[in-house]
C-alpha cells in the first residue's frame, strides 16, 4: 500500500512538473552569442561575434569595448548573424568587454581571447552582468561546466525527455539504472561528434529527439503493458545516444578551443550531468515533501467520504493528461523540424 501512495504521489507531482514545462516548451532553445578576439599586432584584435537569431529576427547585441571598431562585415546563415571587424586599441590595452542589449535577454556570451603569444582564456558573460572587466575578471568556475548546465536546463527537450522517462520509473535501483546509462550513453556520442570521430547532420537528429519524446510519452500512457517500463535502463541508453549527437550540435555551435578541446568537452559534459542530476534531485525533493504532506492530511471528511480527488478515473485523467500535452508538443517539434530538413 505504502508503495501505490508514493508512486500516486510521484505521478501527481509529475503532472504539474511536466504541465510547467510544456507551457514554456514552445519557445526556441536560447543558445549562447559567441565573441573570439584574436590579437594582431599594434594592439589590434580580430573580432568574431555571433548572435543567435529568434523567429529569424536579431536580438540586437552590440560589443563595446575601451577600442574603437572597423567596418563590420555582417553574413546571416542558419539561425546565427555573423559579425566580423578589428579593433584598433591604440596605444592602450584592451581593458573592458561590455555587450550591449544582453541585460534584455536569456542570452550569455561565451568570450576566447587568444592573445600574440597564441595563449587563450575563456569568459563567460551573463545578462546579469554583462560588463567583463580584463584586468579583474578571473572565473571561479570552467565557463564550459556553466555552459552543459545551461544546455541541459533550458534545452526544453531534453528536460522533457527526462521527466517524461521518470514518470515510467519504479525504484531507486530503477531510477539509479536509468540515470546511469542515459549519462553514459550520450556521453560517448558527443565525444565522438564533438571530436569529429561520428558526423551526421543535426537536422535530422534534432527531429529524432522530438520523436523519441512521443514515442516515451506513449510508453508510460500504457504503464505497465509497455516495453519501457520492462527495461527503463535499456530505451534510456538507446535514446542517450541520440540526445548526445544533439547536445554536441549544440557544442558545435559554441566551438572547442583548439588549444584544450579535450578539456571543454569534459567540462561540458560535467555541466550537463550537473543540469540533469539538478532536476532530477528537485523532481525527488519535491516530491518527498509532497508524500509528507500527504501522509499527514485527514484520510476522511467529516461525510466519511475519501478525502483528496473525487474518483479513481478524475485521478488517472489528472495524472495522464501531461504526457499527452508533452506528447503533443514533441510531436509538433518532429514534424516542424522534419519539414525544416527539407527546406
Amino acid at each position: 500500500m505504502r508503495g501505490a501512495e508514493v508512486s500516486k504521489n510521484w505521478r501527481i507531482f509529475l503532472f504539474f512538473t511536466l504541465m510547467l514545462v510544456s507551457l514554456i516548451a514552445m519557445a526556441d532553445e536560447m543558445r549562447p552569442s559567441v565573441l573570439k578576439l584574436i590579437q594582431l599586432e599594434d594592439n589590434r584584435w580580430s573580432v568574431l561575434f555571433k548572435q543567435p537569431q529568434v523567429n529569424g529576427r536579431s536580438i540586437n547585441l552590440r560589443l563595446k569595448t575601451n577600442c574603437v571598431a572597423g567596418t563590420v562585415t555582417r553574413l546571416i546563415g542558419g539561425a546565427a548573424l555573423q559579425e566580423n571587424f578589428e579593433l584598433d586599441c591604440g596605444g592602450d590595452e584592451l581593458k573592458t568587454i561590455e555587450i550591449d542589449g544582453l541585460e534584455k535577454t536569456l542570452v550569455d556570451t561565451l568570450v576566447t581571447i587568444r592573445d600574440i603569444n597564441d595563449q587563450e582564456t575563456n569568459h563567460l558573460i551573463s545578462s546579469s552582468r554583462p560588463v567583463l572587466d580584463l584586468g579583474t575578471s578571473v572565473p571561479a568556475v570552467p565557463v564550459y561546466i556553466v555552459l552543459g548546465v545551461e544546455h541541459l536546463i533550458f534545452g526544453l527537450d531534453h528536460v522533457l525527455f527526462v521527466l517524461v522517462l521518470l514518470y515510467v520509473v519504479h525504484g531507486w535501483k530503477n531510477l539509479v539504472k536509468v540515470i546511469t546509462s542515459f549519462t553514459v550513453a550520450h556521453s560517448v556520442t558527443l565525444g565522438l561528434a564533438s571530436l569529429e570521430l561520428l558526423t551526421l547532420a543535426q537536422a535530422p537528429v534534432e527531429a529524432l529527439i522530438g520523436l523519441s519524446i512521443v514515442f516515451l510519452a506513449a510508453e508510460a500512457l500504457r504503464g505497465d503493458k509497455g516495453y519501457v517500463t520492462r527495461a527503463p535502463w535499456v530505451v534510456s541508453a538507446l535514446f542517450g545516444l541520440l540526445h548526445g549527437l544533439g547536445f554536441a550540435g549544440a557544442l558545435a555551435e559554441i566551438g572547442l578551443p583548439p588549444n584544450s578541446a579535450i578539456v571543454a568537452l569534459l567540462f561540458f559534459n560535467i555541466g550537463i550531468e550537473i543540469g540533469q542530476l539538478l532536476i532530477v534531485i528537485l523532481a525527488l525533493a519535491v516530491v518527498t515533501l509532497f508524500d509528507r504532506l500527504v501522509r499527514a492530511r485527514p484520510t476522511t471528511n467529516p461525510l466519511n467520504k475519501p478525502a483528496g480527488l473525487a474518483s479513481s478515473q478524475t485521478l488517472t485523467t489528472f495524472i495522464r493528461a501531461p504526457l499527452y500535452c508533452a506528447g503533443s508538443i514533441a510531436g509538433y517539434w518532429f514534424v516542424e523540424r522534419t519539414f525544416a530538413i527539407f527546406l
